[in-house]
């Protein structure tokens, strides 16, 4: 049998929680792993007057806190459109990338207004990108992303020489973590949600990363449990 690898957790508890419970459930068994929430994700202010908005754009699940009062909403990933549907909103399309939704909207009738709800952080300026469609919008921020360091004992992983799997969901993630540490080791097995995560994280640490078919937390989980199934080897 082979050396079982360490799971290196970056992702906010709750995301964390759900990723690790899908692993174990499916598996059979635990998996050693090491967290170390690499943001924190808190709302920001009161939840926004909707007024005046036509559609809702929403590309996390942490941007809803508050109900969306039956209006359309254009979401990124499965998590965000069930967290709109669970606030209300009457979810009229789930794309799996920001890129992708505008390219969708490019062929849909004016929507209106538009109103982003989006994070401190975002990789893509969803507003700016639609007024180059001609189409209005503008953004509320309804959470933020407060950087935190990588803790000491996800440094000795991904810094030794025993097996580990490190997955990386953003671009801003992947550069933290690439920024944590001095070096990466030799059996660190990395996997990102896109390309542009790769990108980041090649860019930091020079390192190789495995990209996964399609950019969904469903991909990812299933490529990690397929990781650690090569425990079993």
């Amino acid at each position: 049998m082979s050396t079982p690898k360490t799971l290196v957790l970056t992702r906010p508890e709750q995301s964390a929680d759900q990723l690790l419970d899908q692993i174990r459930e499916t598996l059979g068994r635990d998996v050693p792993v090491v967290r170390s929430p690499i943001m924190k994700i808190t709302a920001t202010g009161d939840w926004p007057d909707l007024t005046g908005a036509d559609v809702i754009i929403a590309t996390s699940a942490h941007a809803i806190h508050g109900p969306l009062d039956g209006r359309p909403v254009l979401c990124v990933g499965a998590r965000t459109a069930e967290a709109a549907r669970q606030a209300g909103g009457d979810v009229r399309h789930c794309a799996l990338d920001a890129m992708s939704l505008l390219a969708w909207m490019e062929i849909q009738p004016d929507p209106g207004f538009v109103l982003y709800l989006r994070g401190t952080h975002v990789a893509t300026d969803i507003p700016d990108a639609l007024a180059k469609r001609s189409i209005k919008a503008r953004s509320v921020q309804t959470y933020q992303q407060e950087d935190l360091p990588l803790t000491d004992a996800a440094r000795t992983v991904l810094e030794g020489e025993r097996p580990s799997i490190l997955p990386l969901f953003s671009p801003r993630s992947a550069r933290l973590v690439g920024q944590a540490v001095d070096r990466v080791g030799a059996d660190v097995h990395v996997i990102a949600i896109s390309s542009a995560v790769a990108e980041v994280w090649r860019a930091e640490t020079g390192g190789p990363c495995e990209v996964v078919s399609s950019p969904t937390g469903a991909a990812m989980a299933d490529r990690i449990i397929a990781a650690c199934d090569t425990d079993l080897a």
